[in-house]
């Protein structure tokens, strides 16, 4: 117990660092819960970045936040699973759960955080390298297909807003990919299978707003 106790401790801070927050305030001298999409994460970091210092420091700014979030998620499942060995899916479904909600809901930053995506890619590329690739192709392909059904902005160049704003799609393909996560690897889908939800909640007010502009 004393060792699960410790997984879920040491996970939850791991998560609860934030590069985003660092690395905008550092570069950019703001705060990204004030700007752009108000996400903590790379996406929005990008966002940021570009507007101010231009492309190409705008991606190596992304690289660098996606990097670190996607390391916290592998660097805290790995040390579960080297702590207990015997028992390792329910320390990689502790561990998993715990980086992610430390991440979205980060005691450092008042239980405000990022959205958990890129720290949840962390652990499938630690876990299963292939199946990365399966949710991240479902993850497009429902992006694809919601953009092209119901666009966010016709006005704007498609692929820019089915990877930048295409919400409810993206959610779609997370969920979907579920499904192959079950026939291929279920330590894996064990795993996906707790983090998943908090992903979709830290995903409600964007999905609010998406399905407001839809007028749906």
């Amino acid at each position: 117990m004393l060792n699960y106790f410790l997984i879920i401790l040491i996970s939850y801070l791991i998560g609860s660092f934030s590069p985003a927050l660092l690395v905008n305030k550092f570069l950019n001298k703001v705060d990204p819960r004030e700007t752009g999409s108000k996400n903590l994460g790379a996406l929005n970091t990008l966002r940021i970045t570009t507007s101010k210092k231009g492309k190409l420091v705008g991606v190596l700014a992304f690289l660098l936040v996606f990097l670190i979030d996607a390391s916290k998620g592998a660097l805290a499942v790995g040390l579960a699973m080297a702590l207990t060995p015997e028992n390792a899916f329910v320390s990689a479904v502790l561990a998993g759960f715990f980086v992610v909600l430390g991440h979205n809901y980060s005691i450092l930053l008042k239980f405000d955080g990022g959205r958990g995506a890129a720290t949840f890619m962390g652990i499938l590329l630690f876990l299963n390298f292939e199946l990365f690739f399966v949710w991240l192709l479902s993850v497009l392909l429902f992006m694809f297909i919601f953009e092209l059904i119901i666009p966010i902005d016709k006005k704007r160049n498609f692929f820019k807003r089915a990877i930048s704003d295409q919400i409810i799609g993206r959610l779609f393909g997370e969920v979907f990919a579920l499904i192959p996560f079950y026939f291929l690897d279920p330590f894996v889908f064990g795993v996906s299978l707790v983090i998943t939800p908090l992903i979709l909640l830290r995903h409600k007010d964007r999905v609010k707003k998406q399905l407001k502009d839809y007028k749906i």
